[in-house]
């Protein structure tokens, strides 16, 4: 069963991905009503941070609070384990393979619509409400989260995994952060060569001399060093 802050979270989650899916006025009133309803009850379930998942509040939603709109309202009661639920439902799971240990995440999800392109990004939380408040109205179809590496520090192994695929070419430019020409499959490889490669020593060293398109990137003389997590590849 989800707690309350479960529910809260996934409410502020799923209100945002309505706000950025829609064009519809009477739609986005309803998002912003939702999101300011959490938000007004945040410190009660730790701060605005902890619910909000460290995701931008829209600009709306923040002149709501500053100034104390619907304050006199009475928030809407739902089940939080209705919301976790409604929340899920928004990201397509049916494929996904999970492979690791740790209570951080580095996950993978794209389209059907463009199966040779996906998002690598990482996450110290739900990966679920991660990748639905990323949905957007530009979004061509319902996000299909194809990978999760569970992991003991995320933002190093998802440097390790972007730097790779960035030495291969395969970031593609122009359509947003973290997206690069890849498969699970590929990046299930760079996992475990990385995991095999780091075990027992907890880093690795990488030197290039220059980038795709050109650039200067990390040298011999400039080596980037990045801290991995020793964690279980099965």
């Amino acid at each position: 069963m989800a707690n309350k802050l479960a529910g809260q979270k996934a409410k502020f989650t799923k209100a945002l991905a309505e706000y950025n899916s829609t064009e519809d006025e009477a739609r986005r009133q309803v998002a912003r009503r939702q999101m300011y309803e959490v938000l007004v009850e945040a410190p009660q379930h730790g701060s605005i941070k902890v619910v909000t998942g460290g995701r931008d509040i829209p600009g709306e939603v923040q002149r709501m609070i500053d100034r104390g709109s619907l304050s006199a309202s009475k928030p809407t009661m739902e089940d939080p384990d209705q919301l976790v639920r409604q929340l899920a439902q928004k990201v397509d799971t049916i494929d996904l393979h999970e492979e690791g240990h740790g209570d951080q995440s580095v996950y993978a999800y794209g389209y059907r619509c463009a199966p040779d392109r996906l998002k690598v990004g990482s996450s110290e939380g739900d990966v679920i409400g991660r990748v639905a408040g990323q949905i957007a109205t530009c979004m061509p179809d319902k996000p299909t989260l194809f990978l999760v590496i569970r992991t003991h520090d995320c933002r190093a192994l998802e440097m390790a995994m972007h730097g790779l695929l960035r030495l291969r070419c395969q970031k593609i430019t122009g359509g947003g952060d973290e997206w690069y020409l890849t498969t699970r499959d590929e990046l299930l490889d760079i996992y475990r060569m990385t995991h095999k490669a780091t075990v027992g020593a907890g880093s690795y060293e990488t030197a290039v001399e220059v980038s795709c398109d050109g650039s200067q990137i990390p040298t011999a003389s400039a080596t980037q060093t990045f801290t991995l997590p020793c964690v279980s590849a099965g």
